[in-house]
């Protein structure tokens, strides 16, 4: 028997004269003793690579052996081996994955870089993440699985995983370990690797950015910057730049306090570290998020009341008038107003080409048109002087083409708050008395008032940086003309989205409620302004979700009254409502 063998038995050596094949050593496998079969399979496991098209017409027999529970483990090991790279070649990376897992360490080493071990990792995290995100998303963490969708043993995938995760940080490459850490959705090696990279400012740049760019679940991100805020808080003390981004971080996890408690060191140190608590402010201001900015501002104040220094309390102040004391707009004011290079002759030319073509008369489109062009042209520079000088022109328009040419006086002004009165004064209503008696509001016309109250709004709460105190007094002066016009639909209009605009972001539960009835009077052209401007006032707090930012004092009213509006505009038969009541939930 032995003589045979010496004949017929093939060498898989790259050096052999010999035709290479492994019929000889498939042969063996049908054999009853052990050593010969296990002989065959070391030898198919040197040359599979070459001659994995022979090898796997026995497949079946490979498998076999390899669930052979009273083989050795070696042996069955073996056999996994062998027949998860014939499957690799037949491009079956899930079935190559399953045996591997079967093989051990021994035949499937992470740390290789070959074609085989790359394509099996690959397939490896792929099945990973899936089964981890169907977990979370499907919220059955509390159900015991031991297979993925494809039939994989989890708890050997999730073992290959880490020692992936492991030798990545062994060879310092950080950033490939964080990157499956986050698509795997696991916060508890987003720490560890953290721990390993020593606080390496590039991975925590790298961690930032993707946790805002890539990460998609809500949960999980907030429990990544939680991590990343750890990571940076003791970075604070040695590089005073990490306080850049540990303010971003606070605020995407909707911190005030903290943000305040990284301000105060900064305020109290030297020059420069006081020029950087500055500029964190403006950056706070520039966000756009006016509730948090208003937050941070509150808790400053309560950090700093007990300062004894008099330019410690300078610095508080000069913080605070960035924050909330409209700084920020009246710097952007007069940089638009100093730096506009509009060109008049523009608007010169096309209007002299409307008269030309007989367009500028009552109700025309063009008129319309270009009274919008004027304001885009002029936005924020304060420049209406072309609109004084053909007020005749401007006051050609009609319904609610005038409700958008006095609108378009919000726009030029955005930002203008300190003469916001006295330039709308002679296109607003009449303001409605304390006591809630006197004339009553006509129920027709009104576009030139209405869109005064709209360019009010525009003027005080387009820009993150204006005024707190101004946009809130504004906004009470709105809410008066809004309670009392309900019986002007085109009033109520512009009294809505200017509410929306000087309250946005407050969560106010008392203005939503205003609001809400106005929506009910089912008043189309009203309605639809009111379920926008709701929108803008509840807007990023995810009102209606499971998981929100709405404040736990009106939280379950909010909710309710959210609820209601769904089931209002199912019910309403007015599209513009329902458009209106869309929108202000997208907001939301």
């Amino acid at each position: 028997m032995t003589t045979i063998l010496s004949m017929t038995t093939p060498s898989c050596s790259p050096t052999s004269t010999s035709i290479a094949t492994a019929s000889g050593w498939l042969a063996l496998l049908q054999e009853p003793d052990v050593s010969l079969r296990n002989h065959a399979l070391l030898k198919l496991l040197a040359c599979v690579d070459t001659l994995w098209h022979e090898v796997a017409e026995s497949l079946p027999n490979l498998e076999a052996i390899a669930e052979d529970v009273e083989l050795s483990t070696e042996m069955r090991q073996t056999a996994a081996a062998v027949a998860s790279r014939v499957f690799f070649h037949l491009q079956e990376p899930t079935q190559a994955l399953r045996l591997a897992l079967e093989a051990g360490h021994g035949h499937f080493d992470v740390s290789k870089h070959t074609p085989y071990e790359e394509r099996l990792v690959s397939a490896a995290l792929d099945a990973y993440i899936h089964t981890k995100r169907r977990l979370e998303e499907e919220e059955e963490e509390h159900v015991e699985i031991e297979q993925t969708s494809d039939g994989l043993p989890l708890t050997q995938l999730e073992g290959l995983v880490h020692r992936l995760m492991e030798t990545a940080c062994a060879e310092k490459n950080y950033q490939h370990a964080l990157g499956i850490a986050l698509e795997a959705r696991e916060t508890k090696k987003v720490r560890d690797i953290m721990a390993a990279a020593k606080g390496n400012v590039t991975i925590l740049k790298y961690a930032l950015d993707a946790v805002q760019t890539v990460v998609t679940s809500k949960a999980f991100r907030q429990e990544t910057l939680a991590v990343i805020a750890q990571a940076l808080v003791e970075q604070v003390p040695t590089r005073k730049s990490a306080a850049v981004d540990l303010v971003l971080v606070y605020q995407l996890l909707g911190q005030p306090a903290s943000v305040a408690n990284v301000l105060v060191p900064l305020l109290k140190g030297s020059e420069e570290d006081c020029l950087l608590g500055y500029q964190l402010c403006f950056d706070l201001v520039d966000s756009g998020d006016q509730a948090f900015v208003s937050s941070v501002a509150d808790a400053l104040v309560t950090s700093l009341s007990d300062a004894a220094n008099d330019d410690i309390k300078a610095r508080c102040d000069s913080s605070l008038k960035v924050l909330t004391g409209g700084f920020s707009s009246e710097l952007a004011l007069s940089f638009l107003h100093k730096h506009s290079h509009a060109d008049r002759f523009i608007m010169e030319n096309l209007k002299k080409s409307m008269e030309e073509r007989g367009g500028g008369g009552r109700n025309s489109i063009l008129h319309n048109a270009a009274v919008v062009t004027h304001g885009y042209l002029y936005a924020g520079t304060t420049n209406d002087s072309f609109l004084r000088d053909y007020l005749d022109w401007m006051k050609k328009a009609s319904n609610w083409a005038k409700f958008s040419a006095t609108a378009s006086l919000g726009v030029i002004h955005a930002g203008h708050t300190t003469d916001a009165m006295n330039i709308l004064q002679p296109y607003l209503p009449p303001e409605p008395p304390a006591d809630g008696e006197g004339e009553a509001v006509s129920t027709t016309g009104g576009y030139a008032e209405g869109g005064a109250l709209y360019a009010l709004g525009l003027i005080n709460g387009s820009h993150a940086g204006s005024s707190a105190a101004q946009r809130k007094e504004t906004s009470e002066l709105l809410r008066k003309y809004l309670r009392a016009s309900h019986a002007n639909e085109v009033i109520s209009h512009g009294a809505s989205l200017g509410v929306g605009l000087t309250a946005m972001g407050s969560c106010d539960l008392t203005v939503v409620n205003e609001l809400k009835e106005l929506l009910y009077t089912d008043s189309a052209v009203a309605g639809e302004a009111a379920g926008m401007a709701i929108g803008m006032i509840l807007v990023g707090s995810g009102a209606g979700n499971t998981h929100n930012a709405l404040a736990s004092t009106d939280k379950e009213e909010i909710m309710e009254a959210v609820s209601e509006l769904k089931n209002y505009a199912r019910e309403t038969q007015h599209e513009k409502i329902i458009r209106g009541i869309s929108m202000g939930l997208a907001l939301m």
